[in-house]
């Protein structure tokens, strides 16, 4: 089931009350972050992009910016998916947007869920490294942070300007994208 905007939704928070909501964005790694390494010839993880696509979005929200990792999620492991969920635990914001790898977001997304229930989570990524030119990284992170601040309490993953609940998805590798799981 995928949620669209047309589709009406219990409101859980109120205008008034998302003004002064902070969002917590939690940085964990994934080709979001890459950078292409001329000498090495291969593509890296070195720095987060995300002040870059805050700024480039003219975005005004309240954001407090947590770099946890830099990791490529093919490596992510059970005790990584643990200190992200323990971070996410401990977090004072109940609104909280990560950046991800797409392989082995879902994985992630489901910890998260079965183990937190009283924020909003929103992972998400991109297929094409922000610092490319023809990155989906900016679009992904505009639609993570409005659904963040509009879906009630759960997990949830967005990619491709679709609202995926976390157990409603998987990525087709095949032809490079997600898709409703049912």
């Amino acid at each position: 089931m995928l949620i669209s905007p047309f589709q009406k939704l219990i409101p859980q928070k109120e205008i008034s009350e998302l003004n002064n909501m902070a969002i917590r964005i939690l940085i964990t790694g994934g080709t979001i972050d890459k950078d292409y390494d001329k000498i090495q010839g291969q593509l890296v993880l070195t720095r987060s992009h995300i002040d870059q696509m805050i700024e480039q979005a003219r975005c005004k929200l309240d954001i407090v910016v947590d770099s946890h990792m830099l990791k490529d999620s093919l490596y992510m492991d059970a005790n990584d998916r643990t200190g992200i969920l323990k971070k996410c635990q401990g977090l004072k914001e109940e609104i909280i947007v990560i950046t991800h790898g797409t392989d082995t977001m879902v994985e992630t997304a489901t910890v998260l869920a079965e183990n937190i229930q009283e924020k909003t989570i929103v992972l998400f990524g991109a297929m094409v490294p922000f610092s490319f030119g023809d990155s989906d990284a900016l679009f992904n992170f505009g639609t993570a942070l409005a659904a963040a601040q509009t879906l009630p309490y759960g997990v949830y993953l967005t990619m491709n300007g679709i609202v995926f609940p976390y157990d409603k998805v998987k990525k087709n590798k095949e032809e490079g994208h997600f898709e409703s799981r049912e």
